[in-house]
C-alpha cells in the first residue's frame, strides 16, 4: 500500500472513530452547551462539585450541606471531581456535568475499541463494536442514576485492565520494577477509579476479574506460579481500593437491604426478551414492545427499561458455540452467565405480576416467586454482594460478557462466515438498542434548560434572602437533592442533604432539636421546635419550602404543593413575636428578629423562648399521650392513658435536660379508685428523687389529681415524671405540666 492510500485509510479510521464517538454522546444525551443526560442527578452531583470549589479544588468533602460534619459523597467522587475541574475552567454547572459524562464515555469508547484490538479485530470493526457498547440501554438508560451509567459504561476499561493483568504471554519476563509500574500501579488506579465511580460496577469488575483470574489459574497449569503472582496483584489492588473508600466515607460498609428488595429488583426473564414500550424506537415501530408499570410489576421502571438484551444474548450464544479457541472465550462465557444469573435476583420471575391489593410496594415477598435461584447465599452473606440490592444491574456485567463474545466473532482469527454473521449481530444490537433519538434529544435539551431555570428562578432569588455562611435548615426535611446545589451555590451551610446514604449518615450528627422533626411531616410541636432551633443557636435560618426538594430537582417548574400546609405555620411563627419572615413564591425564610440577637449571644434567649412555649430546659408540657408514650401498664385511648388493672408505671420519661430552679408540677386526669397511686419527679432512672406526691383524686372541677412544687438545685440531664398505679387503682391520666413557679396560674390554665 502506497503512502497516500495509507494516509487516506488512517484518515477514514479516525473520522469513523470520531463520528461513532459523537453518536454515542448524542445517544447518551451528553452534549455540553446543548443538552444534558439528566436533571436530578446533575443537580445533586453539581452541588458536591461546587462545594469542593468553595474550599479548594483539592477538597473531596462537601462543607455546604450535610452539616455539621463535612460530607463524603457516597458514590461518584470520580464523577463530581471532574465536574469541579470543568467548572474551574469556566463552564456552568450543567455543562460541566455533561462534559464529565463526555470524558468518561470517551474513555469507555476507547477502551472498548482497545479490547477489540486486543482480540485482533480490524480497526473499523473495533469501532463498530465500541459503538455497540456505547449504545447499550444499560448505559444510556441509566443516565438518571448518574455514575451508575458512567460506571457501567467503563466496564471495558476495567476488563481491559483485567485481561492485561492475567494474560500470561504479556510481560512474562518482566522485571520487578516493570511489573510494578506497568502492571501493578495501573491496575490499582483502575480499581480506585472503579470504586470511587460506582459501587455496582466496582462489584461487577471485582467479580468478573476474579472469574478471569480463576479460569486462567485453572486452565494454565504450566504457569501457575506466575499466575499466582498476578492473582496477588489483583487481590491487593482491590483491597487497597476498598480500604481507601472505607477511610473516605468513614465506615466499612452500608447497611444491607432485605432480600425482598433484591427479589423485587431482580430482572424478570420477559424483560430480557421483550422490550418495554416507549424505550426503543424499532421495537416500538414494529409493535413488539410491552407496556409495563409499577402498578403491575415488582421493582421500579429502571428494572424493565434498561434490561432488554435479546439481540446481544442471541449473538453471545452463537459466538460461544462457534468461536474457536481463544484466551478470552471461556472467561467471557463465565462473565456472561454469572452476570445474567445474578441479575435474576434471589428468585426466578417470568412475567411475574403483583397480586391484587398487594401491600408491599415494589419489593417482592418470597411466596410470589416461582423458584429460588440460589443467589441469596451471596446477596445475604458476602460483603459487597449484600449491597447490590438492585439485582437487575448485574445485567450490565452479563451484557459486557455477551458483547465481548460477539467481538471475538469478528476477530481476524475466525472464519469469514462467522465474521460476517457477527458483524450482522453487532448491527442488530445497535439498531434494536437505540431509543427514539429525536424525542430523547428533546428531553435532554429540556434537562439543560430546566437546570438553568432552577438557577434563575430559585437559586438567584434565594441569594437575596440568605447570606453566605448562614446555617440553614429546610423544614420539613426530606431527601433534599435540590439543597445540595442551593447550599453550594450560595455558600451557606445546611443540615439537609440529598442522597439516601448521605442523609442517613448526616442525621447521626444533627443537633438534638433538629432530630425532633420527622421526615416530611409538620408534627404537633413544629412551631415550638422551630423557635427552639433558632433560640438554641443551632441554626441561623429556617426555610419552609413550598416545593418538594427531591422531585423539584428532577422536574422544573415544580408545583408549590406545600404552600397551603406551611402558610399557617409561617403565620403562627410570625405571631410568636420572636421571628421575622420573608415570603417568596417557592419558600418562606424565618430569622430571629434583630432585637433578640444580643440575647442569643448571651445564651439567655433559649430560656425566654422555652418559657414562652413551655419547653425544656425550663418548662415541660404533655397535654396528651400517644401509643409511643413510654409506659409499663395501661392503654392509650383518645390521647389519655387508662390503667388496666396491672401494677406498674402508667407513665415514665421523657428524660430531658432541665435547668436549676423551682417548678410547679400539675397532673391532670380522673380517679375512680385510688389505693397506691403516686407521681414523682426523678433523674438517673429513679436513683435521684426530687419530689413525690400522692394522687389524691379530689374533684374541684379542674381535673387536677396531683400537684406540688419541685426544686432542682443543679442542672439535670435526664429528668422524668413517673406516674405509678397499683392493681386496684382505676385512673385515667390526661396530661401534666411542669412550669417555673414565677409563671402565674393563668399560664397553667392557658395550656389546658
Amino acid at each position: 500500500m502506497n503512502r497516500s492510500a495509507r494516509y487516506s485509510q488512517e484518515a477514514l479510521v479516525r473520522c469513523m472513530f470520531l463520528v461513532a464517538l459523537v453518536f454515542v454522546f448524542h445517544v447518551n444525551g451528553a452534549l455540553p452547551f446543548f443538552a444534558s443526560p439528566t436533571l436530578g442527578q446533575a443537580v445533586w452531583a453539581a452541588g458536591f462539585s461546587q462545594s469542593f470549589l468553595n474550599e479548594s479544588l483539592l477538597t473531596i468533602y462537601a462543607h455546604n450541606f450535610g452539616a455539621p460534619e463535612p460530607a463524603a459523597i457516597a458514590f461518584g467522587l470520580a464523577g463530581v471531581w471532574p465536574i469541579a475541574v470543568f467548572m474551574t475552567l469556566g463552564m456552568n454547572a450543567i455543562d460541566a456535568y455533561s462534559a464529565m459524562v463526555v470524558l468518561w464515555l470517551t474513555v469507555a469508547f476507547f477502551s472498548a475499541y482497545k479490547i477489540g484490538r486486543m482480540f485482533d479485530v480490524p480497526r473499523l470493526l473495533a469501532i463498530l463494536g465500541a459503538l455497540a457498547w456505547g449504545t447499550m440501554p444499560m448505559v444510556w438508560n441509566h443516565s438518571g442514576y448518574s455514575m451508575v451509567s458512567t460506571g457501567i459504561a467503563l466496564l471495558p476499561l476495567y476488563f481491559l485492565a483485567a485481561f492485561t493483568l492475567f494474560r500470561i504471554d504479556l510481560m512474562s519476563d518482566a522485571t520487578y520494577f516493570q511489573l510494578l509500574f506497568k502492571i501493578f500501579f495501573p491496575y490499582v488506579s483502575v480499581c480506585l477509579l472503579s470504586i470511587f465511580m460506582d459501587g455496582y460496577s466496582f462489584m461487577m469488575f471485582a467479580s468478573g476479574a476474579s472469574l478471569i483470574g480463576g479460569w486462567v489459574f485453572i486452565s494454565e497449569s504450566s504457569s501457575r506460579q506466575r499466575i499466582l503472582g498476578r492473582l496477588c496483584i489483583h487481590l491487593i489492588s482491590f483491597g487497597i481500593a476498598y480500604a481507601c473508600y472505607a477511610l473516605y466515607i468513614g465506615k466499612a460498609q452500608f447497611h444491607p437491604a432485605p432480600l425482598d428488595f433484591f427479589r423485587g429488583w431482580g430482572v424478570d426473564v420477559t424483560f430480557l426478551l421483550f422490550p418495554s414500550a416507549g424505550v426503543h424506537w424499532l421495537p416500538d415501530f414494529l409493535g413488539w414492545s410491552e407496556p409495563r408499570s409499577g402498578d403491575i410489576f415488582f421493582g421500579d421502571a429502571s428494572v424493565w427499561t434498561t434490561s432488554f438484551a435479546l439481540p446481544v444474548l442471541v449473538g453471545a450464544i452463537f459466538s460461544a458455540i462457534f468461536v474457536k479457541k481463544h484466551f478470552a472465550k471461556c472467561p467471557l462465557i463465565l462473565i456472561f452467565i454469572f452476570g445474567f444469573y445474578m441479575a435474576l435476583g434471589p428468585s426466578i420471575k417470568f412475567n411475574s405480576v403483583k397480586p391484587v391489593d398487594y401491600s408491599l410496594g415494589p419489593t417482592m415477598d418470597e411466596e410470589y416467586a416461582i423458584v429460588p435461584t440460589g443467589s441469596e447465599l451471596l446477596s445475604k452473606n458476602l460483603p459487597g454482594f449484600r449491597n447490590m440490592r438492585a439485582s437487575y444491574r448485574w445485567g450490565g456485567l452479563g451484557a459486557f460478557g455477551a458483547w465481548g463474545l460477539i467481538m471475538l466473532g469478528v476477530s481476524r482469527s475466525q472464519k469469514k462466515n462467522l465474521v460476517i454473521i457477527s458483524i450482522c449481530f453487532l448491527g442488530v444490537v445497535i439498531v434494536f438498542n437505540l431509543p427514539d433519538l429525536f424525542n430523547k434529544h428533546v428531553r435532554d435539551v429540556r434537562n439543560r434548560s430546566m437546570f438553568l431555570e432552577i438557577d434563575s428562578q430559585l437559586v438567584d432569588v434565594m441569594a437575596d434572602d440568605l447570606d453566605s455562611g448562614d446555617r440553614v435548615v429546610f423544614l420539613p426535611w426530606r431527601n433534599d437533592f435540590l439543597v445540595n446545589y442551593i447550599a453550594s451555590r450560595l455558600d451557606i451551610i445546611s443540615y439537609n442533604i440529598g442522597g439516601d446514604k448521605n442523609l442517613s449518615h448526616a442525621r447521626q450528627r444533627w443537633p438534638r432539636t433538629l432530630l425532633r422533626f420527622p421526615m416530611g411531616q409538620v408534627h404537633d410541636n413544629f412551631v415550638e421546635d422551630v423557635l427552639l432551633l433558632l433560640a438554641r443557636n443551632e441554626a441561623d435560618v429556617v426555610v419552609l419550602p413550598y416545593i418538594d426538594m427531591l422531585w423539584a430537582a428532577h422536574r422544573w417548574p415544580y408545583p408549590v404543593e406545600y404552600r397551603e400546609q406551611l402558610s399557617p405555620v409561617a403565620s403562627e411563627l410570625e405571631n410568636s413575636g420572636f421571628v421575622e419572615i420573608e415570603r417568596e413564591e417557592y419558600y418562606a425564610v424565618i430569622r430571629l428578629k434583630t432585637e433578640y440577637l444580643p440575647l442569643l449571644k448571651s445564651g439567655r434567649l433559649e430560656s425566654i423562648v422555652a418559657r414562652s412555649i413551655c419547653s425544656e430546659p425550663v418548662c415541660l408540657r404533655q397535654p396528651h399521650f400517644s401509643s409511643s408514650t413510654p409506659r409499663q401498664v395501661g392503654m392509650v385511648s383518645d390521647g389519655n392513658i387508662v390503667s388496666d388493672g396491672d401494677e406498674g408505671f402508667l407513665h415514665f420519661g421523657p428524660y430531658v435536660s432541665f435547668e436549676p430552679g423551682k417548678y410547679h408540677l400539675v397532673l391532670r386526669g380522673e380517679v375512680r379508685v385510688n389505693n397506691a397511686a403516686w407521681v414523682d419527679v426523678v433523674s438517673g432512672k429513679g436513683k435521684v428523687e426530687y419530689a413525690k406526691f400522692h394522687i389524691s383524686g379530689r374533684d374541684n372541677g379542674s381535673g387536677i389529681i396531683a400537684e406540688g412544687y419541685v426544686e432542682l438545685s443543679t442542672q439535670v440531664q435526664d429528668l422524668e415524671v413517673r406516674v405509678f398505679v397499683g392493681e386496684e387503682d382505676q385512673i385515667t391520666l390526661k396530661g401534666y405540666h411542669l412550669i417555673p413557679v414565677d409563671n402565674d396560674e393563668n399560664e397553667i390554665n392557658k395550656v389546658y
